[in-house]
């Protein structure tokens, strides 16, 4: 019976505890149509992370520079930021990319070709949009904040 129970205990401290984690977007650029999702990890934790939640963020992020969507640029980066005397890593940072996909020139095609029907110095609707979102992108905000006020531009 004590062997069993040791056994038990010997499995669970190998094994660690397995903890569910959060991906967040750490960076980017839209330049470069990359996106560097990450969830942060401690030592003997086994994480459990859902990539389809990385994929949604990274998604989402795209869209609002102009692309279709995004996918996994492949890989992953671990940033230790804690390590032990023996140089193992206590607590870290894993860091997945992901990489904008499609054509980010359409909105700028519907929007000239709609140019040439509204008299000179007036802006379509369509182009009075892309001018507010211009100047949002310039605002430098985070994240969050920035989704908020496009979404309300994108819902006039």
């Amino acid at each position: 019976m004590r062997k069993l129970i040791l056994l038990v205990m010997l499995a669970v401290v190998v094994t660690g505890c397995s903890s569910r984690k959060e991906f967040y977007a750490t960076g980017g650029s839209r330049a470069d149509g990359s996106i560097d999702m990450a969830y942060d990890f401690k030592a003997f934790e086994t994480p459990i992370v859902d990539l389809k939640q990385a994929e949604s963020i990274a998604n989402n992020k795209c869209a609002v520079w102009g692309y279709e969507r995004a996918e996994p640029f492949g890989g992953k980066t671990e940033y230790c930021q804690s390590r032990d005397g023996f140089g193992n890593c206590n607590a870290g940072q894993m860091i997945v990319k992901y990489q904008c996909i499609g054509n980010i020139t359409p909105s700028n095609q519907a929007s000239a070709a709609a140019e040439s029907s509204v008299p000179v110095g007036m802006l379509t609707p369509a182009q009075y949009k892309e001018a507010r979102v211009k100047a949002l992108m310039d605002k430098k905000l985070p994240y969050g904040e920035y989704q908020k006020e496009y979404q309300a531009i994108m819902a006039e």
